[in-house]
């Protein structure tokens, strides 16, 4: 069922309604009363009479079947009334009551399973419980309380935007989101046509699939979608989870399923409104290269760090630009961008007018940051009101006096920001969102099959690990498996040193940590050596199974990175690479992106690390051969997304990547599982 019935209603009862404006079940008959709307029926069986409207015994009184029923009455009384109101034949609620999942609370939790269940049978749409309702600004319908901390949020941005001078179509809290959520509003929004733009404040999302199309559809319709998802910190994290009992999801799962679709995150809660208010700009925003007027050099120089800092560009001016602004500009003021105005801004009539077109002539500029204070402004406003009337690309002022006009710079076309951060911030944001695009890459088909999973087992041995990879293209190290001191000598003289010797166990995920792990081993004693002292060492380890060792050739330079695939549970599979061996986790260099990942987008990530100068020759060092190791990377999510649900981790680490045009070969493999699901029959046994 769509959300008609509860963001667009022609008729509303409020149950519970109150003649105290300031109470729960009084606010939206107030509002509602004083924006106009008819079909407004108050229910209350104290009453005859509320806020100068007919009020109704119960929901059976009520002379229509209304639209959406508002329920401002207790928690422990919602179900048996929305039962009441599904037998009417009400097809949406909103619940504003709280009690239910938000406590952590077993009566809490049972309260909203059974309001889950209840939505389900019935194909009714309830919105929250825990929520302080929306409001339709285009057909002059509120449903607003004020009654949870994200209520609060919902509240507070809105009060950010406004003061910027941003108008909004819609305003909606979800609360616990028990039947309605987060998504199916989105999904709603991307279809608006009084919406081109939404903020979203974020907790924990439920369904990342149905996220992601909801995402993806605002993205192919060219409207803004930008989110402020609290929770990066851990302690962030764990205080949203108490706070709405949502399923938790990793915050780099966030970040990859944004940067999947398109969404511009913003760094911190009023980012949300600066780049509302950018939007109202956006058709002259192409992207993130600036250029920079300032009446001070110090001012410059700040603007410049902050937009390097955020991922904008301050491309240095050609001569053909430099050259006619050194005619007005002395010897002491820079000129190749940032722009050193200095005091002649005030001397000269139309100095600022020329200085703009110049500035905005160079292809790689996208914005002009125009830095003019106070009594600077005063003076250059007619100038710069001339300038934006002609320009192509946007101008934005920056003013940290706060003394500019707003809405006469808006009237100019001329975006206006107080603070070089947040001017940075919503800049570089906005400008990488509108060169940016949702890719969407469609799995190829399964290339192989894996084995059949071990009954009882967390995970595959690491030859096994490495044997069912190879079938799907990963190029692997080939071992040799031995379960005897004799079996590793003779391993070892047929393969030839220095070789690595390994435990083999499904019960050690982590061999290094243990010792289990012997390298430059180079003479068959070396090697039998190592398989007795790493024989007792795993049986002085309790609860570790022995399956042998394995004997592989020690591989000589080359590059380690890592690859490895977990399952969000939000948004499903993600990739991870970065630095191989313990550099990966001492060094947090890492990229992530939701699967499918093909090569091209392997290598891309692979660019994007810091530390992709050593796979790209580092000091004189040979170049290693990036695009086999990013062939070897889409094999491994190609293997994984045909693994089914018995996969939960799969981990290459590392990945030697060898000089270019030699390949790239795994040298070790995890593969971590999940239980098998009993057979029907057993469960019910």
């Amino acid at each position: 069922m769509t959300l008609q019935s509860l963001l667009k209603p022609r008729s509303i009862a409020i149950i519970g309604a109150s003649s105290n404006a300031t109470r729960v079940g009084g606010i939206p008959m107030d509002l509602l009363l004083r924006a106009g709307f008819e079909r407004l029926y108050p229910v209350n069986p104290k009453n005859t009479e509320i806020q100068g409207r007919a009020c109704f015994a119960d929901i059976e009184s009520v002379p229509e079947v209304v639209d959406v029923v508002l329920l401002a009455i207790g928690a422990d009384d919602v179900l048996a009334y929305l039962e009441r109101c599904h037998a009417r034949g009400i097809k949406a609620a909103i619940v504003f009551a709280a009690g239910y999942a938000e406590t952590n609370e077993a009566e809490g939790i049972a309260r909203q399973e059974a309001l889950t269940a209840f939505a389900k049978r019935t194909g009714m749409r309830v919105a929250g419980p825990n929520c302080m309702g929306n409001a339709n600004f285009n057909d002059n319908v509120f449903t607003t309380a004020l009654l949870t901390q994200s209520g609060n949020m919902c509240a507070t941005v809105y009060r950010m935007a406004r003061r910027a001078g941003v108008a909004f179509s819609h305003v909606i809290n979800t609360g616990n989101e028990a039947d309605v959520d987060f998504a199916d509003y989105l999904a709603f929004l991307a279809e608006d046509s009084a919406t081109d733009a939404a903020l979203c404040y974020i907790e924990e999302l439920r369904d990342g699939a149905a996220f992601l199309k909801a995402a993806a559809a605002f993205r192919a319709a060219g409207k803004l979608l930008t989110v402020y998802k609290v929770g990066a910190s851990e302690k962030g994290a764990e205080a949203a989870r108490s706070h709405t009992a949502a399923l938790a999801g990793d915050s780099a799962a966030y970040d990859a399923a944004f940067a999947a679709t398109g969404v511009a995150r913003a760094a911190e809660l009023g980012g949300l409104a600066d780049l509302a208010y950018l939007h109202g700009f956006g058709s002259k925003i192409a992207g993130s290269g600036c250029a920079i007027l300032s009446v001070s050099g110090a001012a410059g120089a700040i603007l410049s760090d902050a937009l390097a800092l955020n991922g904008g560009t301050v491309p240095t001016f050609p001569e053909s630009v430099q050259a006619p602004l050194r005619e007005s500009i002395p010897a002491f003021g820079m000129v190749s961008n940032p722009v050193d105005l200095t005091g002649n801004l005030v001397n000269s009539n139309d100095f600022l007018f020329e200085a703009v077109r110049l500035a905005l002539s160079p292809d790689d500029v996208d914005v002009l940051i125009v830095f003019l204070p106070g009594y600077f402004l005063d003076r250059a406003l007619e100038q710069l009101q001339r300038a934006a009337a002609l320009a192509a690309k946007q101008i934005v002022v920056v003013d940290t006096f706060a003394l500019g006009d707003r809405a006469k710079l808006a009237a100019a076309g001329i975006a206006y920001f107080d603070d070089f951060d947040r001017a940075a911030r919503a800049i570089c944001t906005y400008g990488a969102w509108k060169m940016g695009g949702a890719v969407t890459l469609k799995p190829t088909a399964a290339k192989a099959s894996w084995p059949a999973f071990p009954v009882g087992e967390p995970a595959l041995s690491e030859t096994a690990a490495k044997e069912a990879l190879a079938a799907f293209g990963v190029p692997v190290v080939h071992d040799a498996l031995v379960h005897s001191e004799g079996e590793a000598r003779e391993a070892a003289l047929r393969i030839g040193f220095p070789l690595v010797a390994k435990l083999v166990s499904p019960d050690v995920a982590h061999k290094t940590e243990h010792g289990l792990i012997r390298l430059s081993l180079k003479t068959a004693d070396d090697v039998t050596a190592a398989y007795n002292a790493m024989v007792a060492k795993a049986q002085s380890m309790p609860n570790v199974r022995i399956e042998g060792v394995t004997l592989e050739p020690m591989l000589a330079g080359g590059v380690e990175i890592l690859a490895g695939v977990t399952r969000d549970p939000v948004f499903g599979w993600m990739l991870t690479v970065g630095l191989g061996g313990v550099w990966t986790e001492l060094m947090k260099d890492v990229r992530h992106r939701l699967l499918p990942v093909d090569a091209a987008g392997a290598e891309e990530m692979l660019c994007g690390l810091k530390g992709f100068r050593l796979l790209d020759g580092y000091r004189g060092a040979p170049k290693a051969d990036a695009a086999a190791a990013a062939r070897a990377i889409a094999a491994l999510c190609d293997a994984v997304l045909a693994g089914g649900e018995r996969l939960r981790e799969v981990e290459i680490n590392p990945l030697l990547v060898l000089p270019e045009g030699q390949g790239a070969i795994a040298v070790d493999a995890l593969v971590l599982l999940n239980e098998a699901a009993q057979p029907e029959v057993e469960k019910a046994a």
